[in-house]
């Protein structure tokens, strides 16, 4: 009879590590192990949800304004609206990287567990999150972004293999993670490292005269753009903190690329994410119950379609299937009594700065925030 010892060990071995595996579902764990991207936005939402559910009186005198959308919507904030000459208005930004309208009504039905509504929605609307053939419905929004209740509740509306790329998420924790070994050697680097940035920052912060809290601020920024193990961990991540003092908005994006860059970089775009673009008929499902939701809880609202660039717009208006699409959301929002707003228009918007194929530099959203401040009513 042939030895079967090796054979014993590595079954053994195996079923070791897909147990080992799965202590990457606890959310202390994973809390532990933050991957860049959208896992650090999407746990942030979370733990800003709790803020916001639990937060005292409002300010007398500002409105409360939450916006909804994609990462065309993080540069919609606070900070941006006061610009714009707003001052009565504090904004809490929960939007998530490539997020769908299916995320938009998660989170608003939490937003409803409140007493205290707020005073007006912005939701951004990006054709990209409309269409069905992307992939982005399973990752990152399921994966990261919406808990397993409302998975239940609305599973008839989640196509299957949505459902599929999420269960392998979780039978694979750490492929679903989406665990970085690169990532990993670069933060232990940067740990053992000399700290630059900071030592660089003491002779401006030395030569100013600025309060602990604003100290704080530059120490943060300047943590959150390095590369070490502390960003890993939640508790102590200065890009969650970052996102906290800015509530939720993220003004990381300035710049202008260029045309040729531009053009490229937009083609690549398209290729990945709106080529046999196909509408999903889930997402109008949820987009629709979301109004709903608005309407019966009496929150004004606008819904806008974010402003691309050039080559990406003549994609979007050459494509039938996208550009009956905003004709489509705005009936919608017209049933529900909900306004509109297509920021490519220019009486909305003409800013021509965009800092990548898919985002307007931040110098844009001063502009931006106060026009879409100003429509729901």
């Amino acid at each position: 009879m042939k030895n079967l010892k090796p054979l014993y060990i590595l079954i053994g071995v195996l079923g070791f590590l897909f147990l080992f595996d799965k202590i990457f579902l606890i959310p202390e764990v994973r809390d532990s192990f933050m991957q860049p991207g959208g896992m650090v936005y999407y746990r942030h939402r979370l733990h800003q949800m709790e803020k916001y559910l639990n937060r005292a009186e409002d300010e007398k005198g500002r409105r409360t304004v939450v916006v909804l959308g994609d990462s065309r919507s993080f540069g919609i904030g606070t900070s941006m609206a006061e610009l714009a000459g707003k001052d009565d208005v504090k904004v809490w930004n929960f939007a998530g990287p490539q997020a769908v309208p299916a995320y938009h009504l998660f989170l608003l039905e939490r937003l409803l567990q409140s007493d205290r509504k707020p005073d007006a929605i912005i939701l951004g609307l990006s054709p990209d999150a409309l269409g069905r053939n992307a992939g982005i419905f399973a990752s990152p929004v399921l994966n990261y972004g919406i808990d397993s209740e409302f998975i239940k509740t609305y599973h008839t509306q989640i196509p299957d293999r949505d459902l599929d790329t999420y269960a392998n998420s979780r039978r694979f924790a750490v492929v679903g993670m989406q665990f970085s070994i690169r990532t990993l050697i670069r933060r232990i680097r940067g740990s053992l490292s000399s700290n630059d940035r900071l030592e660089k920052l003491q002779p401006f912060l030395q030569s100013q005269n600025l309060s602990e809290a604003e100290k704080a601020k530059y120490y943060a920024l300047a943590q959150a753009s390095s590369e070490n193990l502390s960003i890993y961990d939640f508790h102590t991540s200065p890009q969650i903190d970052v996102l906290d003092q800015l509530g939720g908005a993220q003004y990381a994006w300035y710049g202008v690329m260029q045309p040729e860059d531009l053009k490229r970089e937009t083609d690549t775009l398209v290729s990945l994410y709106l080529e046999a673009f196909t509408v999903s008929e889930e997402q109008m499902f949820y987009l629709e119950r979301t109004m709903k939701l608005l309407e019966k809880a009496e929150i004004p609202a606008v819904v806008f379609w974010p402003r691309v660039n050039p080559y990406l717009r003549e994609v979007y208006q050459k494509e039938p299937k996208i550009s009956m699409l905003w004709t489509r959301v705005t009936r919608l929002a017209d049933r529900y009594g909900i306004a509109t707003a297509d920021l490519n228009q220019p009486e909305a918007s003409n800013c021509q700065h965009y800092y990548d194929a898919s985002h307007l530099s931040i110098d844009c959203y001063p502009g931006i925030t106060g026009y879409l401040l100003q429509l729901p009513k």
